[in-house]
């Protein structure tokens, strides 16, 4: 969108034109060497007035722009200020080469303890389950090595030492930082990841205010300096050259959160969904051919339309008024009435209906069964369950209405919609062992954990209507 190489160019950055092998170099003007609107028009200017292919080679390397600029200079705007860096794959960059790279250190007793404290650390439920860090890194999602960023110092500093790095790698790091002792070797890998970790809340803050630009400033110049000193890797990393631009970025924008980052991470899941799907051995390939058919599909959408191209395909110019009228919407399926005729006495009757007491609590979803073994733990430890839901019955008016006890089914996750007293509607999501606040007759507001969920049905001799199932959650105070 700059119209600047890319970041592996001998003058790839599009903010500065830093050679590559000065990326890491801090002690720069970085008023004299940054880009300017002005200066690249004439740049690019220099560049199409060449005739010959191998002078305008000659002037973009020199200058680090490509052949032609932008489709977007056709607006009114400044290529360079209005382009920022990619804050958020440049930040999962840096964690996903620093994880590679400590991976590496361990020695084989490292691996081991490395592991073991992994699986031991309790982690938030919502997290998506990662895999074996050691040989699995290279899947992660972005958003996986920003939730391993904020755990990493911890997991270190609960089993690193001398013995846990291999000897080969101890005698570079010590050589690096000029270390006076090896057990500070350690010490200096896990100030690596603390670095990282304070530079990535800085960065990704909602806010900022004048101290948190300062603190934003430090943060980033620290990180700069202690990655290359330890990692020689990450020495003229176009990465880590971004920190110093990201200030300025901050200042300009008020942030440094990337708004499109959602859709790109939605793309990036997709593709991880399809890859047990393949051989395995050119998932790359695949992967291109699959973003391939997504872009065609796009493409006859418009209605064959190309720029490269005088007219649009007269054989597809119907087709996008064939996909126009479609939409998304949620899927209701589980939670809506389904209904049978019978076409002998035309009575309709519900089936699966799940419903709930009260008239505020509506569209409940279930998810997710609990395992015979758990079931079975649970109820050891709810002796009077039968006799305390049917004084629940009782208390929610429903008189002598039995129970079906054979078909109370238990589910480990349940969903649904509550109507607050102003009107509005809320998405609710309960889940085994959340901690939840319930109204209590003695103590007006009290803590409880959600040990079970289950649905249970009422009698059909009670209701003419057919079975009607309800939800309910099982507590411990």
């Amino acid at each position: 969108m700059a119209g600047v190489l890319r970041h592996n160019a001998m003058k790839g950055c599009r903010t500065c034109s830093v050679s590559h092998n000065l990326l890491t170099d801090f002690n720069q003007d970085l008023q004299k060497i940054s880009r300017y609107h002005h200066v690249t028009d004439n740049q690019f200017k220099e560049i199409l007035q060449e005739s010959s292919t191998s002078a305008k080679k000659r002037f973009c390397s020199q200058y680090g722009l490509k052949p032609q600029p932008s489709i977007l200079d056709n607006l009114k705007r400044d290529r360079h200020l209005q382009t920022p860096q990619d804050i958020y794959y440049a930040t999962a960059g840096k964690i996903g080469r620093l994880l590679k790279l400590t991976c590496e250190l361990f020695s084989r007793e490292g691996e081991d303890d490395f592991i073991k404290i992994w699986k031991d650390f309790e982690k938030l439920k919502k997290w998506s389950r990662l895999p074996n860090l050691i040989s699995h890194h290279a899947s992660f999602m972005m958003s996986d090595y920003f939730q391993l960023a904020m755990i990493m110092p911890f997991l270190l500093y609960r089993f690193l030492k001398v013995s846990s790095l291999k000897k080969s790698e101890i005698a570079i790091i010590k050589k690096n930082t000029g270390a006076a002792r090896i057990d500070l070797v350690p010490k200096s890998v896990i100030s690596c990841w603390v670095h990282v970790s304070k530079t990535m809340k800085a960065v990704f803050s909602s806010e900022y205010t004048t101290a948190s630009y300062n603190n934003l400033q430090k943060c980033l110049q620290d990180e700069s300096i202690i990655l290359p000193k330890v990692f020689v890797d990450f020495i003229n990393l176009p990465n880590l050259h971004i920190n110093m631009h990201l200030s300025m970025h901050a200042q300009t924008f008020g942030t440094l959160i990337n708004t499109q980052v959602g859709i790109k991470e939605m793309v990036h899941c997709i593709f991880k969904g399809i890859v047990p799907s393949t051989n395995h051995k050119d998932i790359d390939l695949d992967l291109i051919k699959r973003y391939n058919t997504l872009f065609a599909i796009r493409h006859l959408s418009d209605g064959g339309i190309d720029p490269r191209f005088t007219g649009p395909c007269a054989g597809f110019t119907s087709l996008g008024h064939l996909l126009s009228d479609w939409y998304l919407t949620e899927d209701k399926s589980s939670n809506e009435e389904e209904q049978d005729f019978n076409n002998d006495n035309a009575l309709t009757f519900l089936k699966n209906l799940v419903t709930s007491p009260v008239e505020f609590i509506s569209n409940i979803s279930l998810r997710r069964k609990m395992s015979k073994k758990d079931r079975d733990n649970l109820l050891q430890n709810l002796l009077n369950f039968k006799s305390e839901l049917l004084e629940s019955y009782k208390d929610m008016r429903l008189g002598g209405a039995a129970i079906v006890f054979n078909s109370i089914s238990w589910y480990e996750f349940v969903s649904y919609t509550i109507e607050e007293e102003n009107g509005t509607f809320s998405k609710v999501t309960l889940h085994l062992n959340d901690f939840i606040m319930i109204n209590d007759e003695d103590f007006n507001e009290s803590y409880a954990i959600i040990r079970g969920i289950f649905k249970h049905k009422v009698s059909p001799e009670d209701y003419a209507d057919g079975h009607t199932q309800s939800v309910r959650p099982s507590f411990e105070n």
